[in-house]
């Protein structure tokens, strides 16, 4: 059964579980309160249905799960799972389009060496597979930066070697690079771009230090990444 969702609506499974816990503990909500706390109209119908829905969805993805239990990952998880952890999807999300536990992403994620995404004043540390002195033109990185598209990490590509214009790179003894990226049209709130017709995304720009950067042209390569979603 498909639920319509509107935007509004807090229909998460986190809330929904919520939700039938109070209305079948000792103490029951009631019903009105129940659709206050999912912010819905006060339907019941509708409550009964959307409560149902979520039931019947947790067990089939219980099923699913037992079947997948014990299972080494295939190449195509391993895929889908670098690919979306490093387009930005939370890891308890991956696991759920699996059918796949939280821990069984991590470590993939972990075991692959894919950098990881780091909360605000965590230091950025690259996988020692991703460490590297130099980088190559049409190369892809990861990196981090204080910015809203790629705060906690991002990919993008080296598209120019601006050492000998980088005075701080200069000091240090290192490279710099600039850094083309690319982030989804949808993550851009208001974003109106009517004469674009199909447009999926815009380019970014920034420039880092060689030891600010890891990294990702090996999983590009050895898992076939569709680099026209990172």
């Amino acid at each position: 059964m498909v639920i319509k969702k509107k935007a509004h609506e807090k229909l998460n499974d986190t809330n929904l579980q919520r939700v039938a816990e109070a209305l079948s503990s000792s103490k029951p909500i009631t019903k009105k309160a129940a659709c206050e706390m999912l912010n819905i109209s006060y339907n019941t119908t509708r409550l009964a249905k959307i409560l149902r829905n979520y039931e019947e969805e947790k067990e089939w993805r219980r099923s699913r799960m037992d079947k997948n239990r014990g299972k080494p990952a295939s190449e195509d998880e391993i895929q889908t799972i670098i690919l979306d952890y490093l387009m930005g999807l939370p890891i308890t999300d991956i696991a759920k389009s699996l059918y796949r536990s939280t821990p069984f992403v991590s470590n993939v994620i972990n075991r692959v060496g894919v950098p990881a995404r780091i909360a605000q004043g965590e230091t950025f540390i690259p996988p020692d597979e991703c460490v590297k002195e130099e980088f190559e033109i049409g190369e892809w990185v990861w990196f981090n930066k204080n910015h809203p598209d790629t705060k906690g990490g991002k990919a993008g590509m080296i598209v120019k070697d601006i050492t000998s214009s980088a005075k701080r790179a200069q000091q240090q003894g290192c490279k710099a690079y600039k850094i083309h990226y690319w982030v989804p049209i949808e993550w851009k709130e208001g974003m109106w771009v009517p004469w674009w017709s199909g447009i999926r995304r815009f380019k970014g720009w920034t420039t880092a230090l060689s030891y600010d950067l890891a990294s990702i042209q090996h999983l590009v390569d050895e898992y076939d990444l569709d680099v026209n979603n990172l």
